[in-house]
């Protein structure tokens, strides 16, 4: 009596394993990409933390304000967010001013001593500036 072997279904170890190097290899690449896009979020709100205070800064120019008014208190502004503590300094009328607007960051393990800084120039021009272990890669394009 002859037997019929039905063929055999479903996938060889092999094939499996092959499936499982995939998903893997798919789920480091997308987790690298991941964290530096978390990296990308956290500079850019940094840079918008830093931009909030151009207007009360320039207001209190205008103003004519004494030097003791250019604090974040001074701009009614927090002194700290949740990765920046804030410095201000007093323009420089005669010229430009560095460290007008500056965030030393906090709270981020691979920026940690860093800052960011938005210096004023004399035409009222601002621009940014970052410690030079500030990923670029990372930085908003206006601050690059």
């Amino acid at each position: 009596m002859l037997t019929l072997r039905r063929p055999q279904s479903g996938f060889t170890l092999i094939e499996m394993m092959i499936v499982v190097a995939i998903i893997g290899i798919l789920a480091a690449i997308g987790l690298i990409s991941y964290q530096g896009q978390v990296k990308k979020a956290q500079l850019a709100t940094i840079y918008q933390s830093l931009n909030s205070f151009r207007l009360p800064y320039q207001v209190l120019m205008d103003d004519g304000a004494g030097v003791t008014d250019f604090t974040p208190n001074g701009m009614n502004l927090a002194a700290e967010s949740a990765f920046c503590r804030f410095s201000v300094i007093a323009p420089n009328i005669a010229g430009d001013t560095d460290d007008a607007i500056r965030c030393d960051i906090k709270n981020i393990s691979y920026l940690k001593g860093e800052h960011l800084r938005l210096d004023r120039k004399k035409d009222g021009s601002w621009s940014c500036q970052y410690s030079s272990n500030v990923p670029k890669k990372y930085l908003p394009m206006t601050c690059q």
